[in-house]
């Protein structure tokens, strides 16, 4: 007889925690992805866009490629004729172009950054109580950073529903 009372009890307190785990809302959120989802964030970036220096910049680039590519073109048809000063002066334009490639794609870099981290200074404020009253309404028991996860789903997701918060607290 206490045996049969030692499983009941095990099934039950079992029932019980099982209960007590289906009651708690695990939810993934990707912050960066949330806060560079807003409208803030869509706005702030189609005005870098649209800059005059940083679509000048990025015309650079592209001419750039055209012309590391129609080097690479010449050299693939005619470097087994060049002489080995010609061979040279090629090398040296292709190490030019490559720099000022390099060079003018971290200019882009560093300026699609300091629009990124303008957006977060501006949003940072406004986060903390949009999630947190998120938490409340949906009864959220743990927040896990949606990076660290192996895999979540969509249902359990609410980077989107905190995109949608912080669109409208502003």
């Amino acid at each position: 007889m206490k045996i049969v009372k030692n499983l009941l009890l095990a099934v039950t307190l079992t029932a019980a925690a099982g209960a007590a785990l289906a009651a708690d809302k695990v939810v993934v959120l990707d912050m960066q992805a949330a806060m560079l989802g807003t409208d803030l964030a869509k706005k702030s970036i189609e005005a870098l866009q649209k800059d005059s220096e940083f679509t000048a910049v990025r015309a650079k680039l592209e001419s750039l490629v055209a012309d590391i590519k129609a080097l690479q073109e010449s050299a693939e048809k005619n470097a087994m004729t060049w002489s080995d000063d010609k061979l040279s002066e090629h090398r040296k334009k292709v190490e030019y172009l490559r720099a000022d490639y390099e060079l003018a794609q971290k200019k882009l870099q560093s300026e699609q950054q300091d629009v990124l981290q303008r957006v977060q200074q501006e949003l940072a404020p406004k986060v903390r109580p949009v999630l947190e009253k998120l938490i409340e309404d949906e009864k959220i028991s743990m927040i896990i950073n949606a990076q660290s996860v192996f895999h979540a789903d969509a249902s359990h997701d609410i980077t989107a529903k905190l995109i949608e918060r912080l669109n409208k607290s502003q």
